[in-house]
C-alpha cells in the first residue's frame, strides 16, 4: 500500500540534511533490521512453544511459560520499534537508543564475564566491542544526536536529537509496554517470572497424581496452559498489526486467524472451569 510510513521515513532520511543523511540511513536500516531479528525471535519461542504443547505427544509442565513470556516481550519490543504513531525524529532516536545499548552491553559483558579464556582471546573480544562501541557512538554523531549523562554525570542514559526536546531512554522498559500492549496479558507476564526463579506460585499449579512414594506424578494445569497460549496468539497478532502497517500490507487476513484462535480457546477454558469446579483438587498433598 501507498504512503506507509516504512516509504515515508526511507524518503525523510534521503532528503535530510546532506551532513546528516548517510548517517540517518544507517540507523534507519539498522533499526529496521533490528525490528526483523525481533519478530524473528519471538516465531522461533512460538515455533518451540507448539513443540513442547503437544506436537510430539507430551506437553511440558512449565517451560511453555517461559516461552510465552518470550514470544510477549519480543511482541512489544517490536511494536515500539515500528510504532507509526511517533514522529520520524523519534523514530530515530529509538532505533539510535537500540543500537547504542547493544554495543554498550556486549562490551560490558566482554569485560566481565570472560575471566576464564585466555588474556589474549579476552582482550581481542574487548578490544572489538570497545571499537564497536565506538562506531554506533560516531555513527550517532553523524546522524544529529548526543548521547545525555544520568544526574551524576557518569553514564548514557538517553538519545537526544539535536537542537530539539526529542530524547529516548537506552534502557528498554517491558512492563509498562506490555501494560499498553498487551493489555489483557499484563498479569500472566508478571506471573510467568516465577518460573525463570522457580517461584512457589507458579510451580505450585502443576497438578499432583495419585502416586504415593518418593516420585511426584505430576500433570499440567490447562488453563494456565491455555492462558501462556493465548499470551503468546496475542503477541503474534500484535507483531502482525504492526509489521504489516509499517511495511505497507493488510494484516486484517492474517490478524483475524489469531482472534479465531483465541475464540477457541475461550470456549475450552470455559470448559475447563466447569470441569475444575466439579472435581476441585486438594492445594497441596504432602507425602513422606
Amino acid at each position: 500500500m501507498s504512503g506507509n510510513p516504512f516509504s515515508d521515513d526511507v524518503a525523510t532520511a534521503t532528503h535530510a540534511d546532506r551532513r546528516l543523511r548517510e548517517g540517518q540511513l544507517k540507523i534507519l536500516a539498522l533499526g529496521h533490521y533490528q525490528a526483523r531479528l525481533t519478530y524473528v525471535n519471538a516465531h522461533d519461542h512460538l515455533s518451540s512453544m507448539g513443540r513442547l504443547l503437544g506436537s510430539d505427544g507430551a506437553m511440558s509442565l512449565y517451560a511453555h511459560t517461559t516461552l510465552s513470556r518470550s514470544v510477549a516481550e519480543a511482541a512489544v519490543r517490536h511494536a515500539w520499534l515500528l510504532d507509526r504513531s511517533v514522529s520520524y525524529e523519534q523514530r530515530m532516536t529509538r532505533y539510535a537508543a537500540v543500537t547504542y545499548y547493544g554495543a554498550e552491553n556486549k562490551l560490558k559483558g566482554a569485560n566481565q564475564s570472560l575471566v576464564r579464556v585466555p588474556q589474549q582471546v579476552r582482550d581481542s573480544l574487548i578490544n572489538k566491542a570497545s571499537a564497536e562501541l565506538d562506531q554506533v557512538r560516531a555513527l550517532i554523531d553523524q546522524a544529529g544526536m548526543d548521547l545525555g549523562l544520568d544526574r551524576r554525570g557518569r553514564d548514557v542514559a538517553r538519545i537526544k536529537l539535536r537542537g530539539s526536546d526529542v530524547a529516548t531512554p537506552i534502557k528498554f522498559e517491558t512492563g509498562q509496554l506490555m501494560e499498553e500492549l498487551l493489555g489483557e496479558s499484563p498479569g500472566w507476564y508478571l506471573l510467568s517470572s516465577g518460573v525463570s526463579h522457580s517461584g512457589p506460585w507458579v510451580l505450585h499449579s502443576a497438578v499432583v497424581g495419585d502416586r504415593t512414594g518418593p516420585e511426584l506424578s505430576l500433570t499440567p494445569d490447562l488453563l494456565e496452559v491455555a492462558g501462556a497460549s493465548q499470551t503468546a496468539i496475542s503477541a503474534s497478532e500484535l507483531i502482525l498489526e504492526r509489521h504489516a502497517n509499517y511495511f505497507g500490507f493488510a494484516p486484517e487476513p492474517y490478524t483475524r486467524k489469531s482472534r479465531q484462535r483465541r475464540s477457541m480457546l475461550d470456549t475450552l477454558m470455559r470448559e475447563q472451569v466447569v470441569r475444575q469446579a466439579a472435581n476441585p483438587a486438594p492445594l497441596i498433598r504432602a507425602e513422606h
